[in-house]
């Protein structure tokens, strides 16, 4: 029933961002992101590649649902939760990934822009290991 659930808030979403369509940056209605407030361009495809994700990851959580509630496999309430708040990342994530690649190829991606993943990679191979007690213990064996 979760998805179900999920499946409609989104649909309602989609559908909200398909009446109330955002005609300019900032409003309440509309995808928002700093990459979608670039150009208005980019804004107005992020509109329409959100809302139609929206629509689709919509469907697929109803028919999850409805192939969970058929199956009888509702008792396992806590996996679908956790599957349905995965599942609602996916629209905006698929269209802020989409709108970089917009940007890149319209030579339009700001010169201020960092790139959450490419920050994450430096962060990591930054970090330096550090010898723990499990270590010590190893090397007097």
């Amino acid at each position: 029933m979760i998805f179900m659930f999920a499946g409609t808030f989104e649909w309602l979403l989609a559908l909200m961002y398909l009446v109330n369509r955002a005609h300019k940056r900032g409003g309440i209605f509309g995808y928002t992101s700093y990459l979608a407030s670039v150009t208005d361009d980019g804004f107005a495809h992020a509109q329409t590649w959100c809302r139609n994700s929206l629509f689709m990851t919509g469907l697929g959580e109803l028919l999850v649902g409805a192939g969970i509630h058929y199956l009888q496999w509702d008792r396992f309430f806590i996996i679908w939760l956790f599957l349905a708040a995965l599942a609602f990342l996916t629209p905006y994530l698929y269209t802020e990934s989409r709108l970089k690649r917009y940007l890149i190829a319209h030579d339009a991606l700001p010169d201020d822009y960092v790139d959450p993943d490419e920050a994450l990679r430096q962060r990591s191979a930054q970090r330096q290991r550090t010898e723990g007690l499990r270590d010590q213990l190893r090397h007097h064996r």
